[in-house]
């Protein structure tokens, strides 16, 4: 995917990184947004209602998952840049390490991002609150605060 321009004062690197590590998807999000610019940088927790969809067998993993009213998804931002180093943030404040901001745009393009759960309906979870592109691989689900149970 073609990159931005950069705007002045932005860093990037072509140093690779290292591959000593190994993710799996275990499933992928549903959501409204189908294109970048219309994804929420905050999303509120009352909606609208998007779909947690997990790959047999991972959904067996699902076992109880009803006790919580909030869970923590962990995402792989698939289409986000991953050799800026210092950015210049859309919404101000100058220039900043990939670090000092919760942009998608960094070496890793893990989330974390915390959603409302609504309802399981066998591999797939209801929620609201979640922030991200249609069709975004998804790496872990963590039960989040408030138990039900």
């Amino acid at each position: 995917m073609p990159h931005k321009a950069l705007k002045p004062g932005e860093i990037t690197t072509d140093v690779p990184l290292g591959q000593d590590a190994t993710l799996g998807f275990i499933g992928h999000v549903e959501t409204p947004w189908k294109r970048l610019q219309d994804c929420p940088k905050r999303a509120p927790l009352d909606g609208p209602d998007s779909t947690v969809v997990l790959t047999p067998p991972w959904d067996r993993a699902l076992e109880g998952i009803e006790r919580f009213d909030h869970l923590d998804l962990f995402l792989w931002f698939h289409r986000a840049r991953r050799d800026l180093l210092v950015i210049d943030p859309s919404h101000g404040g100058g220039l900043r390490g990939v670090f000092a901001l919760r942009s998608p745009v960094r070496p890793n393009p893990v989330a974390v991002t915390t959603v409302a759960l609504v309802a399981r309906q066998g591999n797939r979870l209801i929620v609201r609150g979640l922030e991200a592109l249609d069709g975004t691989p998804l790496i872990d689900i963590k039960p989040g605060r408030c138990p039900n149970a």
